[in-house]
């Protein structure tokens, strides 16, 4: 507290403000966290270092009214994403401010509803003003100045500008997790953070769309209606990671799949191929869980209409969405799949509190399901495996390092453990198992390795059903099933929706690349 009396300003008392004031906003996510569970308080170094790095930019505006309304209207951004988050359980996503600019009347009707869960927030952005105002008032004849304010928005509109190149140059290459981080909001990232993401995305990737360029307009898909419910159904969603179809085929002279190929003669068990949604996890996940059919449907995302978590909750199920991967490994796709519908979910760092001694590997998801005992209960239980995700020899245990590739070895375990899944609920009835991988994977083929690219290789994904339940209607619509769109429609049927899965001659699909808004492109495929 020395430096703060000492009249002599000194570059060391930006450093000690910028750190002050990022340890104030750190600190109101981080008691947002402890009252709203689902918002998950993860930040990183690097995230921490960013913020202090901006502040620090503040601190060096000469004028104090200027400095001092910057940090109010960051604390603001903040209040805005805790009463967004308390209402809808997840952040504001780009395409919303849209969406409220255009339901003007929509809008206001929501926040007269808000205004019961503003009190947390309220407080929270009350004690940040008075936090930042204090300290601002303590040192600000103590701080550096830089004379030349204009030379600082220079700087930051040259950041902005050269921003506004790169995503509106993002068109046919992959879009990888890092080029997606500029464009969507993300758990480890500050709450005012992921508001001026979400607004410079609208602002720079979508308005300039909507306003000068003909895009394509797709309908918008009609929220399905429910005609039963089955009461006593437990339906299970189990999406692989990585797996391509070719190494997970069922042919008997593939040995990679001995369980799952003893299986080919049950009545109840139903293989094939289909086609990706997406071609990166982000885009897949959430096209199987919105059961959107068209390329460029973030509104449809953001208004939950035909998200399966918040169906199956209409019908009255317990939700779950229980994942093998880490927290850090869903930060983009929480906001994705209707969190606020999701009763329990479970990620990799919360095995331990619901297992002894996990194995680190995907057979967790079995024991997890053993011990919350949730089949034949009336559940939508949602499933994600690690499967063959990179690196590739993590992802199966010593028993199972049989062949020299890691990934051969990856895809042998996946056959067991969802094998294991399957003898588990065999006898158990009015239960019905989808597995479906997210995306397929390059293994070098045209110097290519991973996804996000637009190749058959991707695309191209194995699906499997195993059902007790004894319908013979079920059969029929299962045929008909040919991409993640169709998997989401065969799911809205088991809950007792319409759905849409008709034999159309002339189906068309629609696969996005590696992004929701199809900067990265996408393909279109119509089966005769």
């Amino acid at each position: 507290m020395s430096i703060i009396k000492n009249n002599n300003k000194s570059y060391i008392n930006n450093f000690i403000l910028s750190f002050y004031i990022t340890i104030i906003l750190i600190t109101s996510d981080f008691l947002y966290s402890l009252y709203n569970e689902y918002y998950l308080f993860n930040f990183t170094p690097q995230e921490i270092l960013k913020l202090m790095i901006i502040f620090l930019f503040i601190t060096l505006i000469h004028n104090y009214k200027i400095r001092l309304s910057l940090l109010i209207l960051i604390i603001f951004l903040s209040f805005f994403q805790y009463v967004h988050f308390s209402y809808f359980g997840k952040n504001i996503s780009a395409i919303e401010f849209y969406l409220f600019a255009t339901n003007i009347d929509e809008t206001f009707e929501a926040l007269n509803s808000m205004l019961k869960i503003t009190l947390v927030p309220t407080t929270l952005t009350l004690i940040s003003l008075i936090g930042i105002y204090i300290l601002n008032k303590k040192m600000n004849n103590n701080i550096y100045y830089y004379k030349y304010t204009i030379h600082l928005f220079v700087c930051i509109l040259l950041l902005l500008s050269y921003k506004i190149y790169y995503l509106t140059n993002i068109k046919t290459t992959k879009l990888t997790d890092g080029q997606a981080k500029y464009i969507y909001p993300m758990i480890n990232r500050h709450s005012s953070r992921n508001f001026i993401i979400s607004l410079s995305y609208y602002t720079i990737g979508i308005l300039p769309k909507q306003l000068f360029l003909n895009n394509t307009k797709y309908p918008k898909q009609k929220t399905p209606t429910l005609i039963k419910n089955d009461s006593n159904q437990t339906i299970i969603l189990l999406i692989g990671e990585s797996l391509r179809s070719d190494k997970f085929s069922l042919e008997q002279h593939n040995l990679l799949t001995p369980k799952l190929q003893t299986l080919k003669n049950d009545n109840n068990f139903y293989y094939k191929n289909v086609y990706a949604g997406g071609t990166m996890t982000k885009v897949s996940v959430s096209v199987l869980i919105n059961r959107i059919k068209y390329p460029n449907m973030l509104e449809q995302i953001s208004n939950e209409s035909n998200c399966l978590f918040k169906l199956a909750k209409n019908t009255n199920k317990h939700t779950y969405f229980i994942t093998a991967q880490h927290t850090k490994h869903i930060q983009m796709i929480k906001d994705m799949i209707c969190p606020k519908y999701i009763d329990n979910l479970y990620t990799r760092n919360n095995f331990n509190q619901l297992i002894n001694k996990p194995v680190g590997y995907d057979n967790d998801l079995l024991t997890i399901i053993k011990k919350l005992n949730i089949i034949n209960k009336n559940n939508f239980i949602v499933l994600q495996q690690r499967g063959s995700h990179t690196p590739y020899t993590k992802q199966s245990p010593k028993s199972f390092k049989k062949y020299k590739s890691s990934y051969d070895n990856s895809v042998l375990y996946t056959d067991t453990t969802i094998y294991n899944l399957i003898s588990y609920i065999k006898k158990i009835p009015n239960t019905t198992l989808i597995y479906v991988s997210d995306h397929g994977e390059l293994l070098g083929e045209g110097g290519h390795k991973g996804h996000g690219y637009l190749d058959k290789i991707v695309y191209t994904v194995p699906l499997i059903i195993y059902t007790t339940n004894k319908n013979k209607e079920d059969l029929n619509i299962i045929k008909n099933i040919n991409s993640h769109y169709d998997i989401s429609n065969y799911i809205t049927h088991l809950l007792g929706y319409t759905y849409d899965l008709k034999n159309d001659n002339n189906k068309t699909i629609y696969i996005l690349n590696s992004d929701l808004n199809g900067f990265s492109g996408y393909k279109r495929i119509t089966i005769n």
